[in-house]
């Protein structure tokens, strides 16, 4: 969520927020973020992926536990750069990427809205991170390691719009702590993200900031009834 919100929210709230949420469950993110999608985050990673050609460099912002990030460098042959706020996740992923052989790699402890690289990159890619951040903080960043004609490409959890779908997206959150119960460190997620989602506006936040960053062709691609979306756009050049 970000002070587009009208949260106003500073940083270290920011920071809080996602080391009350996601403490202590880097071991069990990986299955819980299947159960918490309802089996589409595999699908809503690919669609992003669909957008990605011929790679040399990428950064994945919010890397996590190393879903994304290992599954490009891997696909793509490529080097890839994570930055992760959460040191016990960024570990796991150093720790895959290793067990990988994925060598061509480079891991960044480090909050997003900060981490400004001397560097740039053909495309960069971040889920699950825009309803955390400030985005007029982090597009600017991001745009200004993006290398011309390159891709920055953001997927998140969304509110629906529907009011049938939005009935089916709050039951789920609601049964989640049930079929969870076996992992406590996740009460809060089930509890607190609800809300964080119901007021969150990244999509357009992300829009309009891509837009004012200079970027082409923004786009907004709804996923599986806007319970997700992408938001990507093109610096321009070659």
């Amino acid at each position: 969520m970000s002070d587009q919100d009208g949260s106003g929210e500073n940083s270290d709230e920011r920071e809080e927020l996602v080391e009350t949420l996601f403490h202590g469950t880097g071991t069990t993110y990986d299955d819980i973020a299947h159960l918490a999608t309802w089996g589409r985050d595999r699908k809503w990673k690919e669609e992003l992926l669909s957008h990605i050609k011929e790679p040399a460099r990428i950064l994945d912002l919010a890397c996590g536990t190393g879903i994304l990030l290992l599954e490009m460098a891997q696909r793509f042959d490529c080097h890839v750069t994570g930055i992760e706020l959460r040191k016990e996740y960024l570990d796991l992923c150093r720790q895959r990427a290793a067990a990988r052989g994925l060598n061509d790699t480079n891991f960044i402890l480090g909050n997003a809205e900060e981490v400004v690289l001397d560097e740039q990159f053909d495309h960069i890619t971040s889920c699950y991170i825009p309803k955390y951040v400030d985005l007029s903080l982090v597009v600017p960043h991001m745009v200004d390691m993006l290398a011309p004609g390159g891709l920055f490409i953001m997927q998140d959890f969304a509110y629906p719009k529907v009011p049938w779908v939005q009935v089916l997206f709050d039951d789920h959150f609601e049964r989640m702590r049930e079929r969870c119960k076996d992992h406590p460190d996740w009460n809060e997620v089930w509890e607190l993200l609800p809300d964080v989602l119901k007021q969150s506006t990244w999509i357009e936040d992300t829009e309009a900031e891509m837009q004012k960053a200079g970027l082409t062709d923004v786009t907004v691609v709804e996923q599986s009834m806007r319970m997700s979306a992408l938001v990507y756009g093109r610096k321009p050049g070659q």
